[in-house]
């Protein structure tokens, strides 16, 4: 969230930090869309009553880190349980200031009918990010190993 994203950044970014919380294991949509649907359900399941952005925040963050107590080991990796309110709350604050509000206009309802559209592009933004991650991996542990040779 320190630099400016563009408009076609927005999933994007989301995934990024979503990413930072939770890496999916395997492609199941479930898995790897769920921190986004999460979010999505703490703002809808209110059933259209009006928060502040502070009380949305808090109740993505906080159904955030009890999702990621509930996952199962095969569902995802959590790179670092040190500092994941944090990382809860920056990916809840951006959900509410980028996906609630400048997407769907502050309007629950909306968000509720473009959640499936929304979460095919988180979907997909974060298999993207997870194939980068293990590229650059996979490329520093061969570098690693030919450095060994030498």
């Amino acid at each position: 969230m320190n630099e400016p994203h563009e408009i076609s950044d927005r999933i994007c970014h989301l995934a990024e930090l979503g990413f930072e919380i939770a890496r999916p294991n395997g492609y199941k949509p479930h898995a790897v869309e769920r921190l986004f649907r999460e979010s999505v359900k703490a703002v809808t399941e209110l059933r259209g009553a009006e928060l502040s952005k502070c009380d949305y925040k808090s109740m993505i963050s906080g159904r955030i880190q009890k999702t990621i107590d509930r996952m199962a080991e095969g569902q995802a990796f959590i790179p670092d349980k040190t500092g994941i309110d944090a990382r809860a709350d920056e990916f809840a604050e951006y959900f509410v200031k980028v996906i609630l509000n400048e997407i769907c206009g502050g309007k629950t309802g909306r968000l509720k009918k473009m959640s499936n559209n929304l979460a095919d592009g988180y979907y997909s933004a974060t298999l993207s990010i997870r194939r980068m991650y293990w590229n650059e991996k996979n490329l520093n542990v061969k570098g690693n190993s030919q450095k060994e040779e030498i």
